[in-house]
């Protein structure tokens, strides 16, 4: 079984010369890389794409391994916590991957050793 990191969105960063890309290819050492989504969630409730979006975060729900996996949390805050609160409803704990400046690799933030830490 392979691992797969998932990202909450493809992302970019501002630049003087406008928009570009993130790398994520330091996290293809954690496993294959997907989207969870292809935007942030939409903030109109009676528009064509929240429908989509939903699809989008019920699929990875779906799919996402929380003994393989990891999540690479990007994007909106609101994506983010939805995302997370679709694991919490499925009984999945994430494992996020999450970047670090200084050393420029990423850290695994695992969640359930965060939980055993508080029982």
């Amino acid at each position: 079984m392979s691992a797969t990191v998932w990202i909450c969105k493809h992302q970019a960063l501002r630049r003087n010369t406008g928009l570009t890309p993130m790398d994520f290819s330091p996290a293809e050492a954690y496993g294959k890389i997907r989207f969870i989504t292809k935007g942030d969630m939409p903030g109109n409730s009676l528009g064509h794409m929240r429908p989509v979006w939903a699809r989008e975060v019920l699929e990875f729900v779906t799919e996402y391994n929380p003994l393989t996996d990891f999540i690479v949390a990007t994007g909106q805050p609101s994506s983010i916590f939805a995302i997370g609160h679709a694991l919490g409803i499925a009984g999945k704990t994430p494992r996020f991957l999450v970047w670090s400046h200084e050393d420029n690799h990423y850290h695994i933030l695992d969640g359930v050793a965060m939980e055993a830490e508080h029982v």
